[in-house]
């Protein structure tokens, strides 16, 4: 179980998530770019912080499409920590040139540590789809 959240913790996460991509695809490009896609949880209520981070900062206007930096990431899914989104589904996309597409499948939910969810993979709240 985790039990704190900042953002070098989530940044490391993220990076051993990514990295588990890499390796499994055989990807060596050391630049990486991430789109992050909000993802609506259907009968899952969303609090009043939740809405905040879904109307201004996970709104399309804000973030859709565009590919951004970890470290820039981090500072749009760790706009409440120590919380953060429940969970992060981290998958390749596709190479551009010599950059790494990655996409961030997040949950709309954010939550205290101690509730995010791929915790058994050492790198929580991300799940490294393969």
């Amino acid at each position: 179980m985790i039990t704190q959240m900042n953002e070098e913790i989530f940044l490391t996460n993220l990076s051993k998530a990514v990295d588990k991509i890499k390796e499994t695809k055989n990807i060596s490009s050391d630049i990486v770019k991430f789109i992050i896609e909000p993802v609506e949880e259907h009968g899952k209520m969303l609090d009043g912080s939740d809405e905040m981070m879904k109307r201004l900062v996970l709104s399309k206007e804000n973030i859709g499409g565009k590919k951004l930096l970890i470290e820039d990431v981090v500072g749009v899914l760790g706009g409440l920590f120590p919380k953060a989104p429940l969970w992060v589904n981290v998958s390749f996309m596709e190479m551009e040139g010599d950059t790494a597409i990655f996409k961030l499948e997040t949950s709309l939910r954010f939550r205290k540590p101690t509730l995010l969810r791929n915790a058994e993979t050492g790198h929580a709240p991300f799940n490294a789809i393969l």
